[in-house]
């Protein structure tokens, strides 16, 4: 090894690794691989693992709650996004292939599936909470695939339903399995069938409802 060699090595060996500090998104992440592993999301754990102080956890997201809604939320856009690419169909039979494909893949959903059944209070709280975030994330993605789906006139007659029709599939989904019932899903889609020929539909689909 000639001078300049030994001198570049010297430089690396004195380099000291770059230790980054705990950001906010780090929580979110092991708080995500929890819940998709089936645990029990605690902040503790979170602040232990990123050897952090809780003060600093609860800072970031003020509650728990608000962690795992944070979580739920992003996981549902995720299955948005995926279901919205297979999405088939035209007019209201879109919107309800929508619908039905969304729910399917969801209720299968193991750590959805295992926090509902282990916290089924606080589980229907976020999901069904009326100012919730994920209500609010499935609220916008069912407008964007009826406005995609029916003239804007059509669409705009479903504006005041857009909560009842996304609490109506959250509820039949969600709130049947909380209390050991199977999900009704198929009762779920004929309901927003007929709430969908009700404001609009197709002349076929009044017949079908």
């Amino acid at each position: 090894m000639d001078a300049v060699e030994e001198r570049r090595a010297g430089r690396e060996r004195s380099v000291a690794p770059v230790i980054r500090r705990p950001r906010r998104g780090d929580g979110l992440e092991l708080a995500r691989a929890a819940f998709l592993a089936g645990e029990r999301v605690e902040m503790a754990a979170i602040a232990a693992q990123l050897d952090i102080s809780q003060a600093t956890i609860y800072r970031w997201f003020g509650s728990r709650e608000r962690l795992l809604e944070q979580v739920i939320d992003a996981i549902a856009r995720e299955f948005i996004a995926a279901t919205r690419a297979e999405t088939r169909g035209e007019g209201d039979e879109r919107v309800l292939d929508f619908v039905r494909r969304f729910m399917e893949v969801t209720v299968t959903l193991e750590p959805v599936r295992a926090f509902v059944a282990r916290e089924p209070q606080l589980a229907l709280r976020l999901l069904l909470g009326e100012a919730g975030v994920v209500r609010r994330t499935l609220r916008e993605a069912l407008a964007d695939v009826i406005a995609e789906s029916r003239p804007a006139e059509q669409a705009r007659a479903l504006d005041d339903e857009l909560d009842v029709l996304v609490e109506v599939g959250v509820a039949l989904e969600w709130a049947t399995f909380a209390i050991g019932d199977r999900p009704q899903i198929d009762h779920a889609i004929h309901i927003m069938r007929v709430m969908l020929a009700a404001h609009g539909g197709t002349t076929d689909e009044r017949k079908r409802a």
